[in-house]
């Protein structure tokens, strides 16, 4: 028993987790399939100057490439940045960033994603003092860093290339400020605390949440601060004031872009609104189920043989519950009341808010990522004092969530694409194309949701391995296809994402040369017969 306390207490046994769950970051990085919301990424970091596709002229799928490889655009950081903050975009900073982080690194398409990996790194030290801060033991920190180094729901927005991990490691570090500020009451970290918050902001407008939870804390708790917070309260309100005023007036531009979020939870109970909620606490250790296929389980309401995944929901949830219980009982009230303040009023603005709205926004758990570092907390806090007291059963939980998330993020790492995106479509069509020996793509761009168009079909050429793919961007009422076509040697015609109109057009041009394939299983896809 003496031996396995000592064992636990050796800093070395921590910082070999970390590092294999640094370097596990690199597995499998480039294997997801590059999705809709990183080409968007791509997109944003011009200054939204790419992706104008001429109408009706035919491109080779080199120039679609050429795009998105923003070096052979020769953009100006200058003209990003207007483009950029011209635009309506609620997280303006991670874009910022990776304007400067692809003209060092590079701007293939695995690049955004290093980015991640970079900022990763980046936490460890952060998270680090954070936790050390917070429950003044080196310990706590150890214990926090590991835990994060092989949580599988951050790993997986590490392989993602969008705001989320930069998003964390700003929070993280906000809260650190935050802590040293009223501690120490010096006009550097208050100074600190208004400039990363205003980062933060700039990072996501769910921030303001965060900022929320500081401010109830500093009203209850830290009365003496209470003019000095308001103060950098209202200088992170004033410089964000102007991305206010542009959300305001693209408010409607907005609201369009998240009416998915209508189709999420509709009708739900609100006992499933909260369970699924915090069953994402879960997925902060354990995840053997990639979350679009669970989310979709849970809508449908049946789990379809994945009880591993969901006996583990119930352990791990149960575990955290009674993580949070035994801090609010045991840690001192400044701590236990800094945890819940980061984290319950997060919880209850998303669950209210569905209610209200009738909507499923609170069951996307990449809204969360922010305070799962609170969940963690929770969790971490019951862990360091246990095994400081050398308690064996709390080791034997330690190490089985260690275990548990190494094996998770090897998991999540071996998935090809998103359940959900299309993802298995789209490979299946990118294979099409690439067999073909000379193809024409014909479409307009048009998608069931309207608003993906060129991003989303640029998922599909990202993926073909031709260099022989042509692409005809047509509009809905191009004239005179065949003429067009007069001296090309084409192997094969296919018509893919394309509106209603193009091809009811495209159908009074070709007739009967004009067929649904056989066999492909790829819904909206003709082919011509020329």
């Amino acid at each position: 028993m003496k031996a396995i306390k000592q064992f636990l207490l050796q800093p070395w046994l921590y910082l070999v987790i970390v590092l294999a769950g640094a370097s596990l970051k690199l597995y499998h990085i480039d294997y997801h399939i590059f999705w809709y919301d990183e080409i968007c990424t791509i997109q944003h970091t011009s200054g939204n100057q790419i992706l104008d596709i001429p109408v009706n002229e035919i491109k080779n799928i080199s120039f679609y490439d050429d795009q998105l490889h923003l070096k052979k655009q020769n953009l100006t950081i200058g003209s990003e940045l207007k483009g950029l903050y011209g635009s309506t975009n609620l997280n303006p900073l991670h874009y910022t960033f990776l304007m400067l982080w692809y003209r060092i690194t590079g701007d293939d398409y695995i690049s955004y994603r290093l980015f991640n990996v970079f900022i990763f790194i980046l936490t460890l030290p952060v998270l680090f003092l954070l936790a050390k801060t917070l429950f003044k033991s080196n310990l706590a920190g150890y214990i926090a860093i590991s835990l994060y180094a092989v949580a599988p729901i951050f790993h997986y927005f590490v392989h993602e290339a969008r705001y989320n991990t930069l998003l964390v490691f700003i929070i993280i570090l906000l809260h650190y400020i935050f802590l040293q500020a009223i501690a120490q009451k010096k006009i550097k970290w208050w100074i600190g605390y208004s400039l990363i918050g205003v980062l933060a902001m700039y990072a996501s407008v769910l921030s303001g949440l965060i900022l929320f939870g500081h401010f109830v804390y500093i009203i209850f708790l830290k009365k003496d601060t209470r003019i000095v917070y308001s103060i950098n309260l209202l200088i992170i309100l004033v410089c964000y004031l102007p991305w206010i005023i542009s959300i305001y007036n693209n408010v409607s531009e907005i609201n369009d872009a998240f009416v998915w979020h209508s189709n999420l939870g509709r009708n739900k109970n609100f006992l499933s609104l909260l369970l699924y909620q915090l069953i994402g606490f879960s997925h902060i250790f354990a995840s053997f189920t990639e979350e679009g296929q669970y989310f979709r389980l849970f809508l449908a309401n049946k789990f379809e043989g994945n009880y591993i995944q969901l006996i583990s929901d119930i352990i791990v949830l149960s575990f955290i519950l009674c993580s949070i219980i035994y801090t609010i009982k045991k840690a001192p009230g400044k701590v236990a009341y800094f945890l819940i303040f980061i984290v319950l009023p997060y919880v209850l603005f998303f669950y209210i808010s569905d209610i209200i709205r009738n909507t499923g926004c609170s069951l996307v758990w990449r809204y969360h990522l922010i305070i799962y570092i609170g969940v963690m907390l929770f969790v971490v806090y019951i862990l360091y004092r246990k095994i400081a007291l050398g308690k064996l059963f709390y080791s034997s939980i330690y190490l089985g969530l260690i275990i548990v998330g190494f094996i998770s993020i090897i998991s999540i790492s071996q998935s090809r694409y998103f359940v959900g995106s299309g993802g298995a479509t789209k490979i299946k069509e990118a294979q099409l194309y690439s067999k073909a020996r000379r193809p024409l793509l014909i479409t307009d761009f048009s998608m069931s949701i309207a608003t993906r168009g060129v991003e989303d079909f640029s998922v599909i050429l990202k993926e073909c391995k031709s260099e022989s793919i042509d692409i005809l961007r047509a509009s809905p009422d191009i004239k005179n296809v065949d003429k067009m076509l007069l001296d090309s040697s084409y192997s094969d015609i296919y018509v893919t994402h394309a509106s209603s109109e193009l091809v009811d057009n495209l159908m009074m041009q070709f007739g009967e040369k004009m067929k649904k394939p056989k066999g492909e299983g790829i819904p909206g896809l003709w082919q011509i017969k020329y």
